[in-house]
């Protein structure tokens, strides 16, 4: 069965809103990944817990932005239970989770087989640890950390005056500074440890002064330029385990690059999600999650426009050299939809389409001379039309004249009289046309899976929005109104 998601404090689930080809694969990494076994060496992660008796406890892990149980164990009387399996568990940090929620994490990495021993009251002051050196440091310093917190939230809480603030500034700084100095020499004593590689992800770029400008003023955009640049300095994407954190370890910082500091445009967020999945070519974990969120990210986007960026994803890495990961059927799937949405992204000039209107006359979709198109399937038994297109045709009558026309694709042929009598009770002045003579195949090249759908083009027939709603009519054309403005 598969692992079951939880919802822990500090994760956020996305809720999905719209279904995707990509799901299955993207959720089946994280879920295969424990299976991996490199060599048939057993594991086995024991646990005693004070306070906790007769019930049951859960081990989890991490991936990306999301937490799943991998496995449960049964507590005996005396607080004992334990973990085990016949494969190399891949490098990461991993959760114990108890019935009532409480958690407490623990790093799986070089040593596969070692005890753990707390309390329920204070999971991490009680902690002793046999068998791995890794998880004793670690636990070190989140008694250190947790005491210096402590003496802070003191120090907070006794600063009353403006005087007394200022002095209590300065010892906060000092101990920010030996938390500091904790985590360097921390990162210089185990190199090669998970947290030392956690510690750095944490540091964020320290951005220096702007320079000056031939006009003597300061370079405005200097610093938004430097700290995107140097944003994944301290993050190691030749490191497997860190796609096996907690979400504002690794996957926070993933998602604010592509989010705020990438302009939200596909060319670009084309060009950044090149260059973060160029960082993790030798480590396949990275390289395969990267790919795949980035894939699934932009395929589910409620942001118009953003399948581009679906489209350019398969056909750079779907590949079976390239997403070695993939089931041969998947990819052909994954490309077949690539291939059905490429000729149909903004930019790009709307497929040919000929359809018969109410008097059988053959209308062609690129003859129509207008400034913009506004194209819309849609079907008079549909629900969601009966509401949607009056409200066409109430935008319509009031831009008439303004060089602004309407080619109303009537996808159900079942019955061209209701067809026709939709059209005069309802007054759909438009250029009305239906597949009378099924010669098209416009369900498949405008990707219809719902009504009603409506592209907007422009004079020559390029699309410029397209799955819009009536409302964003008006402001769709006003912006490519300015945008035309500006290049002239």
């Amino acid at each position: 069965m598969p692992p079951k998601v939880l919802n822990l404090p500090h994760l956020k689930q996305k809720t999905l809103k719209t279904k995707s080809i990509f799901l299955s694969v993207f959720l089946s990494a994280a879920f295969a990944f424990a299976a991996f076994s490199a060599a048939p060496v057993k594991h086995k992660f024991s646990f005693n817990l004070k306070g906790l008796s007769n019930t049951k406890c859960y081990m989890g892990f991490y991936y990306g932005d999301k937490s799943y149980v991998l496995d449960s164990s049964n507590v005996d009387e005396k607080g004992n239970f334990h973990f085990e399996g016949d494969s190399i568990m891949p490098g990461g940090i991993y959760f114990v989770l108890l019935k009532d929620k409480k958690y407490f994490e623990f790093i799986i990495d070089k040593e596969q087989k070692f005890t753990m021993r707390t309390d329920t009251s204070n999971f991490v002051k009680y902690m002793k640890v046999e068998g791995s050196p890794e998880n004793q440091a670690f636990y070190d310093y989140l008694n250190f950390a947790a005491a210096k917190y402590e003496k802070l939230q003191k120090l907070q809480d006794s600063a009353k005056t403006p005087a007394q603030k200022k002095e209590v500034k300065g010892k906060m700084d000092s101990l920010n500074i030996s938390v500091k100095k904790y985590k360097d020499d921390f990162i210089a004593k185990h190199p090669d440890y998970l947290v030392s590689e956690v510690f750095k992800a944490a540091e964020y770029p320290d951005v220096p002064d702007a320079p000056i400008l031939p006009n003597g003023r300061k370079d405005s955009t200097f610093a938004f330029r430097y700290y995107k640049a140097h944003y994944f300095d301290n993050i190691n994407f030749s490191d497997d385990r860190m796609v096996h954190t907690p979400p504002q370890v690794f996957f926070d910082r993933i998602k604010e690059y592509f989010s705020r500091l990438t302009f939200q445009i596909p060319d670009s967020i084309n060009a950044a999600a090149d260059y973060v999945i160029a960082k993790a070519r030798k480590s396949p974990d990275m390289f395969k999650f990267l790919v795949n969120y980035v894939s699934y990210e932009y395929e589910t986007s409620n942001i118009m426009g953003m399948d581009a960026v679906f489209v350019h994803m398969v056909k750079t890495y779907y590949t079976p050299q390239i997403a070695t990961w993939e089931s041969a059927s998947h990819m052909e799937k994954m490309q077949e939809r690539a291939n059905q949405l490429d000729p149909i992204l903004i930019g790009k000039k709307a497929p040919a389409l000929v359809l018969p209107d109410t008097s059988n006359v053959m209308t062609d979709l690129y003859n129509v001379k207008a400034r913009y198109t506004v194209l819309c399937f849609w079907d008079y038994d549909c629900g969601l039309c009966q509401k949607e297109i009056p409200q066409l045709v109430k935008w319509y009558d009031s831009i008439k004249g303004e060089g602004i026309q309407v080619y109303a694709v009537e996808i159900n042929d079942n019955d061209v009289y209701k067809w026709k009598q939709y059209i005069i009770k309802h007054n759909l002045d438009f250029l009305n046309v239906c597949d009378l003579f099924h010669t098209s195949n416009f369900h498949h090249e405008y990707d219809v899976i719902s009504t009603p759908m409506i592209y907007v083009l422009d004079e020559n027939k390029h699309i410029i929005a397209k799955k819009i709603d009536v409302k964003d009519l008006n402001g769709v054309l006003r912006n490519d109104e300015k945008v035309n403005e500006r290049k002239k």
